[in-house]
Formats: structure tokens, sequence, C-alpha cells
């Protein structure tokens, strides 16, 4: 039984464990980077979102046709593509599908695909159906037109697109985030319109610097309407480096005397903001305001309403405080870190990222003009055989009648290829009519044109960067939008000084023999009949507001002050003076012997 159980370890290779583990990590770590979290920065994807992508057109699913359950779309790509968890696949396809996510969706969802108080509320996918956006073309519309390399799926059974041929940098338009192993990506949304303008301008003028490009791209364009609050030498500064930080501050107007803040923050939830301004009321933290309330609906999707405690409250002031203490107003980090044309990952800068994509649209748009001028030149060739049938009609039909294999009788005669004499063979006895010769002469001559235009284009650079600008042109027109998001320089939000946080309410603060203070709310207190320590009594009492400091003198004429609404209730026995302030050496001050004894126990 030993014998069969023993191991023979000289057929195995014997390797050390750092070297295992070492490679064993960074293939782990490639994997991640480059098939995983980051995107492409052709089409602007990561694999799984291309892979639903793809795996939606192959179904049919395109903006015209009718929806289909979302469990089917994720059972195709994770049986065909992407061999992983299913609900990571549908959160994917989710969030494509989401119009305050997504600044130009992909994805056109029905049913309950979350909100943007909680995005990942959506239901389950038996439950959703799917289909594509239209926007979804500018990915798909020339994948059958030879532009792309195509690979084997995870079991060989298929093949899928490396990647998709975008007609937009879409990498730019719909951004995306991620985190890989020792790297991660944040890029921004932007938008449509000034994308497309900045590329035409760099096709127009290669030399354009980057502050051109700038001129064209303003900033971030997030699908809310909340407003970039970032100075726009900062966002230069960010598309010079490809990193730093955008600020998004919550809009408001005023409305019969109330705030009402129409526009929040990218994924900023309404809910969790009404929470944190409510916790600061109950913590008497806002007692200039009064009642707060949601009043959005379907017509208005973001409508908090503050109301004031009264008239006389600074609004501004007051929602200052808000944007600094809460999330009205937010930051967000930006990484423009992307898989490039080399297959590498690196940090890029706006007029890099814009070159690189530019050089792959071209080399994008000659493939698909080489693989059109292919199938027309291959139908020319027919035709042109065709043409031949026609003109010795007779004898063509006495080769066929009379020879037991025509073809090759044919291809000598007539001089034809192979390709020409199947042709003329499988002709059927309806397209032998004079009226299909002359279709075809004029068939002919349309793809001869068409033949010489393709190849004066392919000959020439210039016309080729014409072709892609108007393409450009031509997507952005169809697809392009208004920004959203408006780019306005504001002051720095600055939080209320705490003592005009606190309530004027009439206080009095008592200070008894030892030492011990506290403060009781009104003024008609009587200091004397609370209750006191053991061998304690009343010293003195002050009377004032809630908002004043209560100043203290020792022995040496020092002064203290506390801020009044910070000492303890006069329900309890207060707390020693010298726990608050710490006279100096020498100097008698009421309560360092209650100090020390409360040290002591």
């Amino acid at each position: 039984m030993g014998e069969n159980l023993s191991f023979d370890f000289d057929r195995h290779e014997n390797r050390p464990l750092q070297e295992f583990t070492e490679k064993a990590y960074l293939d782990y770590s490639m994997y991640v980077i480059l098939d995983r979290a980051l995107p492409h920065i052709a089409d602007g994807l990561k694999p799984v979102q291309r892979r639903i992508i793809y795996a939606m057109s192959e179904l049919g699913l395109r903006a015209a046709a009718k929806f289909k359950k979302s469990a089917r779309t994720v059972g195709d790509v994770i049986g065909k593509f992407h061999p992983h968890g299913d609900s990571a696949c549908y959160e994917a396809m989710v969030l494509m599908a989401q119009d305050f996510s997504y600044r130009y969706p992909l994805v056109d969802g029905q049913g309950n695909f979350g909100s943007s108080d909680d995005p990942k509320s959506f239901a389950a996918m038996r439950y959703t159906e799917s289909r594509l956006k239209p926007y979804a073309d500018v990915l798909l519309a020339e994948l059958a037109q030879g532009t792309v390399e195509w690979t084997p799926n995870f079991d060989g059974t298929l093949e899928e697109p490396r990647l998709l041929p975008a007609r937009l940098p879409n990498v730019l338009l719909n951004g995306t985030t991620g985190i890989a192993v020792g790297m991660a990506t944040d890029i921004p949304p932007h938008n449509l319109r000034e994308v497309t303008k900045a590329c035409i301008t760099l096709l127009d003028t290669p030399s354009a610097s980057l502050r051109d490009l700038c001129k064209d791209i303003q900033g971030p364009d997030y699908p809310t309407r909340a407003e970039i609050i970032t100075p726009k030498k900062e966002i230069q500064q960010i598309y010079e480096t490809g990193n730093g930080s955008v600020r998004m501050r919550a809009r408001w107007e005023e409305e019969d005397g109330n705030i009402v803040i129409t526009a929040l923050p990218y994924q900023t939830s309404g809910s969790r903001v009404l929470e944190e301004i409510a916790g600061q009321m109950q913590a008497k933290k806002l007692p200039m305001l009064e009642d707060l309330r949601d009043e959005s609906d379907q017509e208005n999707p973001t409508r908090l309403v503050l109301v004031p405690r009264s008239n006389r409250v600074d609004l501004a002031e007051l929602m200052s405080h808000l944007f600094a203490t809460t999330d009205l107003e937010r930051g967000y980090r930006v990484n423009l870190n992307m898989i490039g044309t080399n297959g590498r990952p690196q940090v890029k800068d706006l007029k890099t990222i814009l070159k690189e994509w530019l050089k792959f649209r071209i080399d994008t748009v000659t493939r698909r003009l080489e693989y059109r001028l292919h199938k027309v030149e291959e139908q020319i060739h027919i035709l042109q055989g065709l043409m031949i049938a026609y003109l010795h009609l007779d004898q063509v039909v006495a080769i066929v009648r009379k020879e037991d294999e025509p073809k090759p009788v044919l291809m000598k005669r007539f001089k034809l290829s192979d390709i020409q004499a199947e042709a003329i063979l499988e002709l059927k006895l309806r397209k032998l009519a004079k009226l299909e010769e002359i279709r075809i002469k004029g068939e002919l001559a349309e793809l001869e044109a068409e033949a010489k235009s393709l190849r004066q284009v392919l000959g020439s650079k210039q016309r080729l960067r014409t072709l892609v600008k108007k393409e450009l042109q031509q997507d952005a027109q169809t697809y392009g939008d208004e920004r959203r998001s408006p780019i306005v320089e504001r002051e720095v939000a600055q939080a209320l000084d705490v003592t005009e946080l606190v309530p004027t309410e009439p206080l009095t603060v008592v200070l008894s023999e030892k030492g011990w203070v506290r403060a009781a709310k009104g003024h008609d207190i009587d200091a004397e009949a609370l209750g006191y320590r053991p061998g304690d009594a009343l010293r003195q009492a002050a009377k004032g507001r809630s908002n004043q400091l209560a100043v203290f003198i020792d022995s040496t004429g020092r002064c203290y002050s506390v801020p009044a609404h910070t000492l303890p209730s006069a329900r309890g026995l207060g707390e020693p003076v010298a726990s608050r302030v710490t006279p100096p050496e020498g100097a008698t001050f009421p309560g360092v012997e209650a100090r020390r004894a409360v040290h002591a126990q």
C-alpha cells in the first residue's frame, strides 16, 4: 500500500517557493490590470462591459428590438464569454443602464434599475428586461466591417472581439472607476460635443497645445446638474498631469423664504444628506433651521426643502456651513489611468489620450475602407465575368449543354477565373433576360466609381483625416447634448463658528465653595436650593446667555474663559473648574483641591 502512495519527485519540476509565488502574484496582478479593472483607450470599456455589449448585439437586442429578460443576457455573457459570477456581471450591466451613473448610458433598462438615492436597490435580473441604447451603435456599427481582431473565447468554441471599433472616445465620455493591483483608475465623464470638438481641433492642427484643447473641453461633465466649483486653472493642471481632484457643489435657490436644493453632486444620496442635516439639528448644532423635508417626485427628481427658523437667518451663510459639513459638497479623485494601444497601463494627459485615440480611429477607418474595397473589387470581378457571359451567351449555353465539365472549358475559352466561372454556372434562367444585363451594367458602373473613391481616400492622409472629421461631426450631431454640470468658481465653504450655532438661551452658572461648577437653564433659579456635596455650598451664581463665555479669576488675577453651553447641567453636582482650566504654580484657585481629590479617587 505504501509503494502505491509513493510520489516520484524527480519527474516533476522543483522550483524555489519565492520564485513560484513571485511569478504567480505577478501573473495575477497583470490579469487584474489588463483583463478586469482598467478600461482600454480604444473603446473605453472593461472586458466585462465589452462582453455584455457584444453579447446583447449577438442576441439582436439593438435599440429598435423588443426588450428581453436581463437573465437571458447575463446567461449568455457568463456562459459564452465571461466565466465569472452572475451577480457581478448583472451589476455591471445595471450600471451601464443608470442615467445617474453613466453620462451616456449604453443599456436601456425596463423595470427597477435602482435610484440615485440607492443605486444598488435594483431588482433581480429575473424581473428586469433590457436592450441596447442607440448610443451603443457608436461602439458596434463597424464591428462586422473588418475593423477589429477576433480572439477565441475562454473555452475556444466561439470568437469574441478584442476591442470594439468605437467611433467616439468613449473612455472620456463615460469615464470609469476601478481598483487593480498596485494601481487604480478614476476617469470622470465628459461632454460629447466638447470632446468631439477637441478631436477636430487636433485633426486640423496636430500641433495644438493642451491650453488650446482646454478651450474646447471645459472640464468633466457629470450626469448631475450640480456645479463644478474647481477653478479652471486646477482643471487644466489635472489634464496636464492626469491626476488631481474635482469638487462639486449642490445647487439651491430661495423660494418663499425657504432653501430649495435642486441638484446634488454626483453619486450623492438625497436621503443621506437629509440624515446628516437632521443629525446636526438633533445635536442642537443648527438652531437656525426649523424643519426639512424631501419633496422630490417624478417631475422634480431632486427637491430638498430646508425651512429656516426666521427670516433673519442668512441663507447663504447657512448653506456655506452645510457645504462644509455635509455631502452637499464633495470631491472626486481624477486619475487618467488606462490601457493604451500598446497594451500597457499608463496615466496619460488629455492631449496624449486624444492623439492616441485618433490614431486608433484613423487605423480603424483605414481597415474599414480596405475591407470595403476588397468586397467591392470581388463583386466587380464577378460582374465582369457575368458581362462576358452575356456578350457570348450562345457560346456559353452551348458549352454548358455539351461539356461534361463545363467549368474548365469556360475558364479556358473566355479567360475567366474560378470565381467568375462558378458565378456564371450558378446563374438562373430568369437572370438571362436583357433587363438583367442592363442592371448589371449599372451596378458595375456604381461599384467601379465607389472603388475609385475608396482608393483615393486610402491613398491620401488628408482625405482620410477629413473623413474621420466628418464622421465625428455627424456623431456629435446625432448623440451630443448640452453640458449638464456648469463650471462656476465659488468661494470656499466655511463652517459656522460654534458660538453662532448655539441657541441663545438664558443660563445661570453656579459655582460652589469647593470649585464645582454647573449651568442651569433660565434666570429664575434658586442657586442655594440646589443640591451640593457634603461640606460644600453655594459660592456664587452668575446670569448670562448660552452663547456667552463664563469667566473665572484665580488669586493672581488671571482670567479663564469657558463656553457656558459646554458646562454640565445643574441636574447633577457639576465638575471642578480646575478640570477645565489649569492655574499656574502658586496660584490659588477654587477647585484645585477638589480636582486632586477626584484624581486620588
